[in-house]
């Protein structure tokens, strides 16, 4: 566990872009319930484990989970959004308007603490060459606390 955190405070300093400070944006958690897709009864996936296995046989409304993002301050300078997701997948890159309301779509609450789905989201607001100006990271624990660029928000 402290290695994990160590990792991440190392990636944090390498990272040149800053935090944007918590009064310049709004995120709203948004719960819904939704029935989780069932799959083939007669179809066995042997790379799951079973925590898969059984989420995966699970019925009934489970809780999902958005995320809304609005900017209420932005410089000029900034032309662009990307997110990455788990510090890896880039899941979004375009020309960013300031008075839409960007939906991030994190999944299941149980896939979340367990890692099957996206945990962590890093916003990065770039200028028109496409350099960092500054950044916003969403991360939620193992345990379910949220974290908001390094500030604990709440729990799932």
């Amino acid at each position: 566990m402290k290695l994990t955190w160590l990792f991440y405070v190392l990636i944090f300093l390498q990272d040149d872009a800053p935090l944007k400070p918590s009064e310049e944006f709004e995120v709203k958690l948004n719960f819904e319930f939704k029935d989780r897709p069932t799959r083939d009864p007669n179809r066995i996936e042997l790379d799951q484990t079973q925590k898969e296995y059984e989420r995966s046989r699970a019925t009934g409304p489970l809780p999902y989970l958005y995320i809304n993002l609005k900017v209420l301050k932005q410089s000029p300078e900034i032309a662009r959004i990307r997110i990455v997701e788990n510090r890896t997948k880039t899941v979004l890159n375009k020309k960013f308007d300031m008075n839409s309301i960007l939906k991030l779509d994190m999944g299941f609450t149980d896939d979340i603490k367990d890692r099957i789905s996206a945990y962590e989201y890093t916003i990065y607001f770039l200028t028109g060459d496409k350099d960092p100006v500054d950044k916003i990271v969403i991360y939620f624990e193992e345990d379910g606390t949220y974290l908001l660029n390094g500030e604990k928000r709440g729990k799932l």
